[in-house]
């Protein structure tokens, strides 16, 4: 019965029940008028993705749409690059139980959900070039993606510096390399402008609005609690996973060094950049997710379901907790 219930929490069942909370979670959000508020006005020259559709069922169906596909490629990242070294969907299941902790950011679309699945994509993209330096249309895209989110959100730029590390990681870093992140970075405003989608005018340095100004105070408590505990689960489940990834080969311990860098890089923005912290929420979870799965799947035994259902527990309180 254990090992059945260890099986059933890798298995993608598990991964369909913890979708159906997760969007339960969210639409009873939506309809009750507990959505999470989001900056505007946080692009370089066009809407944020927040003033796209408002708080509308639209926004809430394109917000479960995508979160949807995170939780795909979150799975198919792992089966064909195989960076946990074992078939599980537990990553994808941790994903969706996260997100009911916070309903009320996944009850609409904002900047944070077009982070989560541009960075996935990005991520595609670079692991496939592992060791190929005649893959520079990937990188070009890479970045393109990037610079083309800055224009509706400016801190996708905060994760420019990131893959380029990255590509040092995927050991494809060279003169031609950097020319094709260069391109990338310069076509999106080239575009742009040269269409007219974007005048001279409409650019400007996005206002510095507090996002907890736009909390009230029992929503930001509860916001500051749940980021701070996905935070501490996030650092241990890494740190517990670095002696296990120094066994891998050196490809897999690239891939997984590169997802290292980018949890640490999502917490570090989330704490310094927390005037926006709402931002980075998705990301955080796709990340503290994917630790807590990969330390459970090397961890896999005949309870090893009971921390697993400890940590769900946990998030299912904070889900409880934000419509009270």
């Amino acid at each position: 019965m254990e090992r059945q219930i260890t099986a059933f929490l890798h298995a993608r069942s598990a991964t369909l029940v913890a979708l159906m909370a997760a969007c339960v979670a969210a639409y009873v959000a939506w309809a009750r008028g507990l959505v999470l508020p989001a900056v505007t006005d946080m692009g370089l020259g066009l809407p944020s993705p927040s003033r796209w559709l408002g708080d509308s069922l639209m926004s809430l169906l394109l917000s479960l749409g995508v979160n949807v596909a995170v939780g795909m490629v979150l799975i198919w990242i792992n089966r064909t690059f195989n960076t946990m070294r074992s078939l599980t969907a537990m990553g994808a299941t941790l994903f969706y139980v996260m997100e009911c902790a916070m309903p009320g950011l996944t009850a609409h679309f904002y900047g944070g959900t077009l982070l989560a699945l541009v960075a996935l994509v990005c991520i595609v993209l670079l692991f496939s070039v592992y060791g190929l330096h005649d893959k520079q249309r990937r990188i070009y895209l890479i970045f393109f993606l990037l610079a083309l989110g800055s224009f509706f959100q400016v801190a996708f730029l905060l994760f420019v510096p990131v893959f380029l590390l990255g590509c040092v990681q995927m050991r494809v870093f060279s003169l031609r390399t950097f020319l094709a992140a260069l391109l990338g970075l310069i076509t999106p405003p080239w575009i742009l402008f040269g269409f007219g989608i974007v005048r001279p005018d409409m650019v400007h340095w996005p206002r510095m609005v507090m996002v907890w100004n736009l909390f009230d105070t029992d929503e930001m408590v509860k916001a500051l609690v749940e980021t701070g505990f996905t935070l501490l689960c996030g650092v241990s489940f890494m740190v517990a996973n670095l002696l296990k990834i120094l066994s891998y080969n050196s490809r897999v311990r690239a891939y997984n060094g590169f997802i290292n860098v980018l949890w640490i890089a999502t917490a570090v923005y989330t704490m310094v950049n927390f005037n926006d912290f709402t931002f980075y929420i998705p990301l955080l979870y796709i990340f503290t997710a994917y630790q807590a799965a990969h330390f459970f799947t090397y961890h896999r035994n005949r309870r090893s379901y009971l921390p697993v259902l400890l940590l769900i527990a946990v998030y299912a309180a904070f889900s409880l907790w934000s419509f009270i």
